[in-house]
C-alpha cells in the first residue's frame, strides 16, 4: 500500500525530531515486510535463487538479529486468500502496462531469476510469486543459524509459523493458532507490537506510519479507559519505530542536486514521538481547548483526511495534495470533528461531502468565493464558471465521486484500525453500497463508476442520491 508522500513530508517538517538516522530504542522484535523485498528484482546479470534469497532475505533479516539484538524477526507476506477484494483495483492499475505471462502451477521456477522487464512480468504472476515465497520459506530458516534465545516467525498463508532452534542444528516449527490469518503484509505488524511491546517495522510503504499512529492512539485510549490522560495509564503503550527510506526535506533535495547526497539513505520514525507532535497540532487547531468526545480519535480523523488524498483503496481528491490539506488543518479541523462520528469511527457521508470536502476546496480556491457556499455542488458550479483553466476545471470531481470516496475512506478506517474485524468492502445496506464499492463481473469497482449496462445502475443511482 501507499499514500500521498507529501503527508510524510509534512509530518517530518512538523516534527523533525521524530525522524532520525539512529534507532530511538532497542527493539525486542523486528517486523519485516517481505512483500516489498519480494518485488525487488535485478536489472542486469544472472542471479541464482540461492543468491536471490541470500541478498533479499538472509542479509537484511540476519542484520536485525546482529545489529539490533532482536529476539524475534517476523517476515510477512501477503496471504492472498485474505487480501481484501477491493485490492484488485490497485493491482490491475499497477499491472496495466506489464504484458502478462503464463506460469502454470505445475511449472518449476526457472533455473535462474528473471531480470529486468522479465522479472516485472514474472513477479506480477501470482503463481510465480507464490512459488518464490515457498522457496524463501523453505530455505531461509536453515540459513539463519539462530541462537537459542532467537526465533523467526513467517506470517504468510493461514496462521503464522514460528521457527525456533532445536539444539540439534535444526529448528522446531510451531503454528501460532492464536493469531488469525490476515491478508496484506503491511497491516500485520500492530498485533506484534502488542505481543513484543518494542517493535521495529521495516517497511518503505507510507501507510505504515498512519497505521502505526492509529494503533498507538487506540492503545492509549484503551490503557486510559478513554480519558487520554497520561496519569490514567494502566500500563505503558507499545513502542513502534518505522525504518524506511529517508524523506528528503527541501534542503536535502538542494544538497542532492549539488551532488552532496549520492546514495539512498534510511531513517527511523519514532511513532510515539510523532504522535505527540501531531496531537499538539490538533489541539492547537482548537485553541488548545480539549474536546472530550474526540480527544481519543485525533489520529483516526487524520487518517480520514489521508484517505481523501489517495490510498490503494481510495482515489485522490483532484487538485489537492496531502501537504495542502495538512496546511488547511486549522481551517477545517472543527468541521472534521463535526463530520466524524466517534461511536462508529466513521465519517458522516452527506456532512463530510458538503462541509468537510467543500471546506477544503473553498480554502484551496479561496479567491473565487466571497462567502462559503452551502454545498459542494455550489462550489463546483462556481469553479466551473470561473476563470480557472479548462484543464483544472475538467479535473474537478463530481459530488457522486466525492461521496463515493468518503464511503471508501470509511472502509479504510475500519481496515487500518482492526483488519481482523473489517467488513466486506462490497457490503450493502438498504440496497446501497455501504462503502462505495460494487462488484461487476467478479471485479470490484467504485460505485459511481459502475457500468449501468452491467447492472450497476441501481447502486450508482443510490450512491448519487446519498450525496
Amino acid at each position: 500500500m501507499t499514500i500521498d508522500s507529501s503527508w510524510i513530508l509534512s509530518f517530518k517538517e512538523e516534527a523533525p525530531e521524530a525522524f532520525t538516522n539512529h534507532i530511538p530504542f532497542r527493539p525486542r522484535a523486528v517486523f519485516c515486510d517481505g512483500q516489498i523485498r519480494l518485488m525487488r528484482g535485478y536489472s542486469q546479470g544472472l542471479l541464482t535463487w540461492d543468491d536471490y534469497i541470500w541478498q533479499q532475505f538472509y542479509c537484511p533479516v540476519s542484520k536485525f538479529y546482529r545489529t539490533h539484538g532482536a529476539e524475534v524477526v517476523i517476515l510477512a507476506f501477503d496471504d492472498y486468500a485474505h487480501v481484501p477484494e477491493a485490492k484488485c483495483m490497485t493491482q490491475l492499475k499497477r499491472r496495466r502496462h506489464i504484458p502478462k505471462i503464463e506460469f502454470l502451477e505445475r511449472e518449476p521456477l526457472p533455473p535462474v531469476c528473471p531480470c529486468g522487464t522479465r522479472w516485472e512480468q514474472s513477479i506480477a504472476n501470482r503463481t510465480f510469486k507464490a512459488k518464490v515465497i515457498a522457496r524463501v520459506i523453505h530455505v531461509l530458516p536453515g540459513l539463519l543459524q539462530l541462537e537459542p534465545h532467537q526465533s523467526l516467525i513467517i506470517d504468510y498463508a493461514g496462521s503464522p509459523i514460528q521457527y525456533s532452534p532445536n539444539g540439534e542444528g535444526g529448528y522446531t516449527e510451531t503454528k501460532l493458532d492464536h493469531l488469525c490469518p490476515l491478508g496484506e503484509a503491511d497491516v500485520k505488524f500492530p498485533r506484534y507490537a502488542e505481543i513484543y511491546r518494542n517493535l521495529l517495522v521495516d517497511s518503505v510503504d507510507g501507510d505504515s506510519i498512519p497505521i502505526a499512529l492509529v494503533h498507538h492512539e487506540t492503545s492509549l485510549r484503551d490503557l486510559t479507559m478513554g480519558s487520554m490522560h497520561p496519569a490514567d495509564l494502566s500500563d505503558a503503550p507499545p513502542r513502534v519505530c518505522i525504518y524506511r527510506i529517508t524523506t528528503r526535506l527541501a534542503e536535502d533535495k538542494a544538497e542532492a542536486k549539488e551532488g552532496k547526497i549520492t546514495k539512498r539513505t534510511y531513517e527511523y520514525v519514532n511513532i510515539p514521538l510523532l504522535y505527540e507532535n501531531l496531537r499538539t497540532v490538533c489541539t492547537q487547531c482548537l485553541g488548545r481547548m480539549r474536546s472530550v468526545s474526540h480527544d481519543g480519535h485525533m489520529m483516526r480523523m487524520l487518517v480520514a483526511l489521508i484517505g481523501l488524498t489517495g490510498t490503494d483503496f481510495t482515489r485522490q481528491m483532484p487538485q489537492v495534495s496531502g501537504k495542502t490539506v495538512f496546511a488547511f488543518l486549522p481551517d477545517i479541523y472543527q468541521t472534521l470533528m463535526l463530520s466524524f462520528d466517534t461511536s462508529s469511527g466513521q465519517l458522516d457521508v452527506p456532512f463530510a461531502t458538503n462541509k468537510l470536502v467543500a471546506g477544503i476546496y473553498t480554502s484551496k480556491f479561496s479567491s473565487h468565493f466571497k462567502s462559503p457556499p452551502p454545498t459542494l455542488q455550489c462550489i463546483l458550479d462556481t469553479l466551473h464558471a470561473s476563470k480557472l483553466s479548462q484543464r483544472t476545471c475538467s479535473s474537478l470531481p463530481t459530488v457522486a465521486q466525492i461521496a463515493c470516496t468518503i464511503r471508501n475512506v470509511n472502509w479504510v478506517l475500519h481496515y487500518w484500525s482492526d483488519p481482523t474485524r473489517t467488513p466486506s468492502p462490497t457490503a450493502v445496506f438498504g440496497g446501497s453500497p455501504t462503502f462505495g464499492y460494487v462488484k461487476q463481473k467478479g471485479i470490484v469497482t467504485y460505485a459511481d463508476c459502475a457500468d449501468p449496462a452491467q447492472g450497476g445502475s441501481g447502486a450508482r443511482k443510490r450512491a448519487l442520491g446519498a450525496a
